[in-house]
């Protein structure tokens, strides 16, 4: 098929991305300001490559036509919505389905009837209206809704293949069906704990009184930790796209920043039994500042740590390992605390921000754990606390069962080269 040709039918699909990428952004925004959690997690957009579309069309013995890519393909344009709980996935779909300019086509259920690899999602190919110089035109999109522990589990089958080098063993392969089932079993327990720890999805109403505390911080000066913010994001995010050029496989999933909201600070102070001030907010609320970088695996999180670690505009002042010493509650990560100056027009500043660096199996249980208490301000009963620690120790586990099938796939790898090695040289010395 022609390149230019090529070329102008996958803008119509770039362009149909956008379009539905906009309407899902004002979606977020809308939940982000309500009082009622917000039930998506991240959305994550892609264009197949060329090389993915043509090998697609030959594997299933199509020609390489206008046609058939259209016909035949129904996700050359690609848009993630990963959610919190099971109910989120229903509520997404709905607001999917209201939406008059979308005309969904098709649908696939995994989640009750999964892959036979254990993959679970909701498929939607949606024609979204996408206008040219003379006409609109409706292309197709497919749009995956699914939780952070089915997208937790995706994302590491996906890495595991590649780290396999493509060859699955039917070890591996069993152990991620049973994998997909512990990850359905989380579903299940936290869709319980949700439900019984709020009350439908609302945040807990803002008090006068804490209106009025909140209103201190938001009369604060914030433009330093504003630059701050955007100095780290772009430093990782050029490490990312360094990182995706120079390695197979990129160890970092994705990259989430944020500056603390006012009533957040509040909170914090107030536990602490400080007094809400600048003051104190610059001195007591070392994490301000957020930067979360997840990672796959944990020698990925590891290998970015040693980054930071020797980054010399970087200045560490603290560093905290609740991997190997979880939080009370089961919460895993590495904090990173650094200072970082910032130079304004006639001064420099310097501001601290916190680095978390987590697996996604630790993302997704501090990102269910957050919404199932953190938000409510209140006490959670004790089972839901012991059943959150014995979900921790489950994705700890599997973390550390990935991390072993990783190394001994780089050790066998290693003596296969080195018999290779070894071969090569008797036959060069025979």
């Amino acid at each position: 098929m022609d390149k230019n040709k090529m070329e102008e039918l996958k803008f119509k699909y770039i362009s149909a991305l956008k379009v539905l990428e906009t309407k899902l952004e004002i979606i977020n925004d809308e939940f982000n300001q309500s009082n009622i959690f917000n039930p998506i997690e991240h959305i994550k957009t892609r264009i197949k490559s060329d090389e993915s579309i043509y090998n697609k069309l030959k594997k299933e013995g199509y020609d390489i036509t206008e046609e058939n890519i259209i016909k035949k393909i129904h996700d050359i344009a690609g848009i993630r919505i990963v959610c919190s709980f099971l109910s989120d996935i229903e509520r997404i779909e709905n607001l999917i389905r209201n939406d008059k300019d979308l005309k969904i086509i098709r649908r696939k259920d995994y989640i009750n009837n999964p892959k036979q690899t254990g993959y679970s999602s909701i498929h939607l190919t949606v024609l979204v209206p996408v206008t040219t110089l003379d006409k609109v035109e409706y292309v197709g999109v497919e749009i995956q809704i699914r939780t952070i522990a089915m997208d937790m589990w995706a994302s590491l089958e996906h890495k595991l293949l590649y780290k396999s080098h493509k060859e699955y063993s039917e070890d591996l392969q069993e152990l991620m069906r049973d994998f997909s089932t512990t990850t359905k079993n989380i579903d299940k327990v936290m869709e319980y704990m949700i439900k019984e720890s709020s009350n439908n999805y609302k945040v807990g109403d803002i008090t006068k009184e804490e209106i009025r505390k909140a209103k201190k911080i938001e009369d604060t000066p914030m433009l330093k930790y504003e630059l701050a913010r955007n100095l780290m994001k772009e430093k990782i995010e050029n490490l990312n796209y360094e990182l995706a050029i120079t390695k197979d496989s990129n160890p970092i999933e994705h990259i989430k920043t944020r500056i603390k909201k006012p009533r957040s600070i509040v909170r914090k102070l107030e536990k602490s039994n400080y007094e809400i001030s600048e003051e104190n907010m610059k001195n007591h609320v070392h994490d301000l500042i957020g930067i979360r970088i997840v990672c796959s695996f944990l020698s990925d999180l590891y290998e970015i740590k040693d980054i930071l670690e020797s980054d010399s505009t970087l200045n560490i002042i603290k560093e905290k390992d609740y991997i190997n010493n979880p939080k009370p509650n089961g919460y895993r990560s590495y904090h990173i605390n650094a200072i970082i100056p910032v130079n304004m027009i006639d001064r420099t500043e310097y501001v601290e921000a916190e680095i978390q660096l987590r697996t996604l199996a630790m993302d997704m249980w501090a990102s269910l754990e957050h919404k199932i208490s953190y938000e409510k301000n209140g006490e959670i009963p004790n089972y839901i606390t012991e059943q959150l620690k014995d979900i921790s120790n489950r994705t700890y586990e599997i973390d550390s069962t990935i991390e072993n099938i990783i190394n001994n796939q780089n050790k066998i790898l290693s003596n296969n080269k080195v018999k290779r090695l070894s071969l090569t040289k008797k036959s060069i010395c025979g």
